[in-house]
């Protein structure tokens, strides 16, 4: 009886341990991580950057390898012209996350808002030279992370999406932020499984396109499974109680 009890608190902890690990992410205050930022402060204002960027420990580019970029049209807010922008919405990540730089002047440029927090990094996207910040931005980590926070600057309300992937491509989420402002937005995976090891952003912002600055990377503590770590002592007490009767 004794093993069987044992057996099952085993088997009850390893299905709480899997559905944590394979849950997704939830939303957590951005002040939480700590950690040194990645704030672009090396880059130079108004340059365009034409191949990857490597900053704060951080590769960066416009897509991976395995992602098909498209181009997708959204008008613009009070008139009948349209603007376009990068999307990554055909095909997926092949293993590896292998980054890839977007097409020259396309690709991704830096910009100075003259605020305290100076520079950010936006996706030039594919109206060369007419606007920017209507691109992609995907972020290739060194090692997988369980929790990332960012902050969004130019974000208008406009539709934005953070795709959060393994190392093996496959996809762990993948983040509306639509109808944000400006701010700064973290989010931590469930059961701290330390499995984030890149993402893709892209936004259809029309107004003034949108740029990434202050990126954190951090470990996110486990949350207490709550019931199922009460029944997992429940049944652990059980046995050894039925132990030291025998």
């Amino acid at each position: 009886m004794r093993f069987r009890l044992l057996h099952l608190a085993a088997l009850l902890l390893g299905l709480t341990v899997g559905a944590a690990q394979a849950g997704a992410t939830n939303e957590v205050a951005y002040a939480s991580l700590g950690g040194a930022a990645v704030s672009f402060s090396e880059l130079t204002d108004g340059a365009a950057i034409d191949g990857l960027l490597t900053s704060g420990g951080v590769q960066f580019g416009e897509r991976f390898a395995g992602q098909e970029l498209a181009v997708a049209k959204a008008p613009r807010p009070g008139t009948v012209a349209q603007d376009w922008f990068d999307d990554l919405s055909f095909g997926a990540p092949s293993v590896g996350l292998t980054l890839l730089a977007g097409a020259a002047g396309a690709n991704l440029g830096a910009y100075n808002y003259g605020d305290g927090d100076g520079l950010a990094l936006f996706g030039a996207g594919p109206q060369i030279g007419a606007a920017d910040g209507f691109g992609a931005i995907s972020a290739r980590f060194t090692s997988p992370v369980s929790a990332l926070g960012l902050q969004l600057r130019d974000a208008d309300g406009g539709a934005i999406t953070l795709s959060l992937y393994r190392t093996d491509g496959s996809l762990i989420q993948a983040v509306d932020l639509s109808g944000r402002s400006d701010g700064r937005y973290a989010f931590a995976r469930m059961g701290g499984a330390a499995d984030i090891a890149g993402f893709s952003l892209t936004n259809r912002d029309s107004y003034y396109g949108v740029s990434l600055d202050n990126l954190v990377l951090a470990a996110a503590p486990v949350p207490e499974p709550g019931s199922a770590l009460l029944a997992l002592g429940g049944l652990l007490t059980l046995a050894v109680g039925r132990r030291r009767a025998h």
